[in-house]
């Protein structure tokens, strides 16, 4: 079944703003103090590349969408509406 169709791939992920800490220094018998806010600023992000199975020749796609905080239903369907109006019409695969 050839149906001339962009596939999409979509995912999202979240991310937390706290610094990484790997390793610390401080003089030999004396511990270290690491310092920062706990307020635990959160991220996330919702990415989707898109291939034409049919036609190479018009490259590949991407969109992604930014919001504070963690993704909840509501606003995954917003990113899949985002989608709808940026290929504009046009047949569309998503692997989720």
């Amino acid at each position: 079944m050839n149906t001339r169709a962009w596939m999409v791939f979509l995912d999202e992920s979240g991310v937390s703003l706290l610094p990484q800490i790997r390793r610390t220094y401080a003089p030999r018998g004396r511990t270290p103090f690491l310092r920062h806010r706990l307020n635990w600023k959160r991220a996330s992000m919702a990415g989707a590349l898109g291939y034409h199975a049919a036609d190479p020749d018009r490259g590949p796609r991407l969109c992604f969408h930014l919001k504070p905080g963690s993704y909840d239903t509501a606003a995954l369907i917003e990113v899949l509406e985002q989608m709808k109006t940026f290929y504009n019409g046009e047949r569309v695969v998503v692997l989720v």
